[in-house]
This record gives C-alpha cells, structure tokens and sequence, in this order.
C-alpha cells in the first residue's frame, strides 16, 4: 500500500468519481482506475461499486476513505515537523549568572527575533565546569571569566572587564560608606567562591588581598551565585562581587563601590578551537559582543 494509492482514492471518495479525480491528481484516467484496482487486489476486498455510469464506495470502501484521510492528514502534518526540526536551531549555553546578566538577556532576546523556532539549554555553571562542557562537546557557547585568553582548547573573545563591588548584610557598618577602601577589609571575615570552581575569581581576590596587605579571614568557599548569596543574607560575612551581580538584588544585602578595585579579571565568551562552529554559535556570538 502506497501513499499515493491513498491519495488517489481519497480524491474518487471526494470528487464522486474517477475521471475528477484523474484530473486533480493529473494523470490519465486508465492510471488511476490501475492504481485503485491494486489496492484492492491488496486488501482482497471491493472499495467501490462501480455501475454504468457511476461509482459508490462500499462499506470498505467508506472505512478506507476516512482512515486514509486520517493517514494522510498526519503524514502532511510530519512532514511539516521534520522540516521545522531541520530548520529548527539549538544553542547549548553556558553562563555564570553573576557575570553574564547583561550580555545573556539582550543576546538571547534578538537571536530569538532572527530565529523564532530557536531552542535553548541554558546552564547555570561554575567556570572550571563550563570550560570541561565546552571542550567535551556539551556546550555550544559560555559566557566566563578565563584564565587566559590564549586558550589552545578555548577560542575566546573578551566582553568587558567587570566593576568590583563588595557585597555586605544591610546591617553591616560598611553598608554606610560611599566607598569601601582595602584597610577598611582587614579584620573581616569574608565570602569566596570556590577556589577549585571558580579559580579565576580566588586568584584575582587573594592577589587583591596580598597587594594591599589585608589581613581577613575566610569564613567560607560556595560554588554557586546562590549560596553564596544566601550565606550573605544570613550575614556571615562579606564578599568581592561583579557589581552587576543577582545578589545585589536582594533587600537584605548592600552593594558597596570598592577603590582601588581587584583586577586581572575579565568576561569573555568562549567557543571551542577545536570543532567547526555552526554558523548559529558565531551568529550568537556576534550578538554577545554588540
């Protein structure tokens, strides 16, 4: 049984009759009486009652008209959505939300206007776990803080070089100052993030911290924007954070200008420099750095 042997019959059921639809279906008359006949003689019974100078369809014939209908309606509707699939594009995105809040948003927003059928993954990640991702092949494109631009494994374009902030509980006697200065640090206990998930971020802090002889306590490592933030609510310290960062968002910790502030660190987006980039990861790219 062929598709076409449906469509063929669908359009006798239809049209009332073999020369209507031989010419819908643009082919002779005797082709399309042939077609029919085999389909029959496939399902070894009788779909119409031919007469004279008329057809009708036999109760078969009634049933085969309404499931080939139902066939064909779906297979149009798949192939409708394989083609979409085709057309369809995939980003797999990796991002720290601390660092990435005001590139992710814009660039997803009009990559979303170029492609409307686009589909997302987005991975909210530490730097060391994106960078591992991207090179195995589970990310298509991250947003993060490397080590160093010239990565054999990582192509990386850089964004911008993040404003340093420090994150205190309202109740903190630094969320009354204009600026936080180095010495006013000393003494504190103090909120990192994870030196072996986020080893960018624990270097340029330390180096901060030796440079200008602050002398503060560690109260704790936190692989997440999340915990970290929370640790920050529950007022167990304080924290150098991209000022741009989420945690500044809550009503229960202030975010304090530092000066002089950390350097060495800066956001990039990274790509692989290994694989062949779909024309998608460059075009998202293109929209991060805009």
């Amino acid at each position: 049984m062929e598709l076409r042997q449906l469509q063929y019959f669908v359009a006798v059921a239809e049209l009332g009759g073999i020369s209507a639809a031989a010419r819908q279906a643009n082919i002779t008359q005797p082709a399309l009486s042939r077609q029919i006949k085999a389909l029959e003689d496939e399902l070894g019974v009788a779909l119409l009652e031919r007469g004279a100078r008329s057809i009708s369809l036999t109760a078969a014939g009634e049933l085969m008209a309404d499931e080939a209908k139902r066939i064909l309606n779906a297979c149009e509707s798949l192939a409708y959505r394989v083609q979409v699939a085709g057309r369809q594009v995939c980003l797999r995105v990796g991002y720290a939300p601390s660092l990435a809040a005001p590139y992710l948003g814009p660039a997803l927003e009009k990559f979303q206007q170029l492609h409307p059928h686009a589909r997302f993954t987005l991975s909210d990640l530490s730097s060391a776990e994106m960078r591992d991702r991207l090179i195995a092949g589970d990310l298509d494109v991250i947003i993060s803080v490397p080590s160093d631009l010239k990565d054999a494994e990582v192509a990386w374009t850089k964004l911008d070089e993040p404003e340093w902030a420090v994150a205190v509980p309202v109740g903190h006697a630094l969320a009354k100052v204009g600026a936080v200065k180095p010495e006013d640090l000393s003494g504190e206990r103090v909120l990192m993030f994870d030196r072996h998930e986020y080893p960018e971020y624990w270097d340029s802090v330390s180096g901060y911290f030796r440079k200008h002889g602050i002398n503060a306590k560690v109260a704790g490592e936190f692989d997440s924007v999340t915990s970290l933030g929370a640790a920050l609510e529950a007022g167990l310290g304080l924290a150098l954070i991209a000022k741009a960062s989420r945690i500044g968002e809550s009503d229960r910790v202030k975010v304090v200008s530092v000066s002089p502030a950390p350097s060495g660190i800066c956001t990039a987006v990274g790509v692989s420099a290994k694989r062949e980039l779909a024309d998608a990861v460059r075009e998202f790219v293109k929209l991060l750095g805009s």
